[in-house]
């Protein structure tokens, strides 16, 4: 438990897994005082509630974010930039704004173009996830051990990453400061393209299995595993992929070109090169994950 709060009055945007999550992790450990649910379905607010993800909810957003210190937007990127329109003439100068969202160029050169002196915006994304969606799904351990990403621009003030690195800190991520830009090429490879290839895995399967009926009888481990993000809310992922398509683009094309590689070397006939191609792959996944059995 800290000793005493960060905040006061926290405002989330958007209470399902992320959000959710961030207001019980808040909770739990006595980062904020108070932790104020806003959205768009009541039902869910009150199983928000009743679940400890928030103290309190309301389906007005001025209502939400006035008198709050921190406003946390962990809304679907493509209503990121909307919502703090609507929000910030009710926020104080001192409150500090920040977003969950998957994609950052995009949303922080939209901020601080909105924000100004009206109050601290800082960009972020917290590296923690599931392929299930709803504040169901949430919990206040999310956070534990995982990178949490600010992107701060030259508009951000210095203040307002202290006091989000803390924030971060005190939910038990590691702070990772990156460029806006670079974060979204990075994550296009790690996270977003791997969305892509996921899915295009599965209509693949399907488009064979109409010649094949047996195919996925035949469905084992390997597929489950490769496969598993496929599962997560269409929508998220259309936003996700739509603010970041430069980058995705890059990692498919690049993609493409390794993979075509080792088709290369298999109709060559060239097992001595395609099993270093192996090998390759494998060193590399070693060194990434080395220790965490």
């Amino acid at each position: 438990m800290a000793d005493q709060p960060e905040f006061r009055r926290v405002a989330v945007i958007g209470v399902g897994l992320i959000g959710g999550s961030f207001g019980m992790a808040l909770r739990n450990r006595g980062l904020a005082d108070e932790v104020v649910g806003v959205g768009r379905n009541e039902g869910r607010l009150q199983r928000a509630v009743e679940l400890g993800a928030v103290d309190s909810w309301t389906l007005d957003l001025r209502e939400g974010v006035t008198g709050a210190d921190l406003v946390y937007f962990a809304t679907p990127v493509g209503m990121v930039i909307d919502f703090m329109t609507q929000a910030l003439p009710f926020v104080a100068a001192d409150c500090i704004i920040t977003d969950a969202g998957s994609t950052k160029a995009e949303i922080c050169a939209c901020a601080d173009e909105l924000v100004g002196d009206r109050a601290m915006f800082v960009g972020g994304h917290p590296m923690a996830g599931s392929e299930e969606a709803g504040v169901e799904a949430a919990g206040g351990d999310l956070f534990e051990g995982t990178t949490y990403v600010l992107t701060p621009t030259s508009a951000t003030r210095p203040e307002a990453v202290e006091k989000m690195r803390h924030v971060a800190q005190g939910i038990g991520a590691r702070v990772l400061v990156m460029d806006p830009g670079a974060h979204d090429k990075c994550v296009a490879v790690i996270s977003h393209f791997p969305h892509l290839m996921a899915a295009a895995l599965v209509l693949l399967a399907e488009q064979e299995s109409e010649r094949n009926p047996h195919l996925f009888d035949l469905v084992a481990g390997s597929f489950r595993d490769m496969t598993r993000v496929a599962g997560s809310p269409p929508i998220l992922w259309r936003d996700i992929c739509m603010s970041n398509v430069n980058a995705v683009s890059e990692a498919a094309s690049e993609f493409g070109r390794l993979v075509d590689q080792a088709v290369e070397l298999m109709q060559a006939g060239d097992a001595r090169s395609l099993e270093d191609w192996f090998a390759g792959a494998k060193s590399v996944r070693d060194s990434i994950y080395r220790g965490d059995g």
